[in-house]
């Protein structure tokens, strides 16, 4: 999974089914839905706390 790099999960999600859209030329069916979404927030919450750490570190 791509990094996001969005600030709200929200837009991560948006981006995430988008993307999804134009690799598979199709809109994603429930299951595949529900998987994005959950892979798209882990994700999303990995990068923020690694920019958390990140900022933690330089301080």
């Amino acid at each position: 999974m791509p990094h996001t790099h969005v600030s709200t999960k929200a837009e991560a999600i948006h981006d995430a089914l988008e993307v999804f859209q134009e690799v598979h030329h199709h809109q994603p069916d429930a299951h595949e839905k529900a998987r994005l979404v959950s892979d798209t927030i882990k994700e999303w919450e990995h990068e923020q706390v690694e920019e958390m750490h990140a900022a933690d570190n330089a301080a």
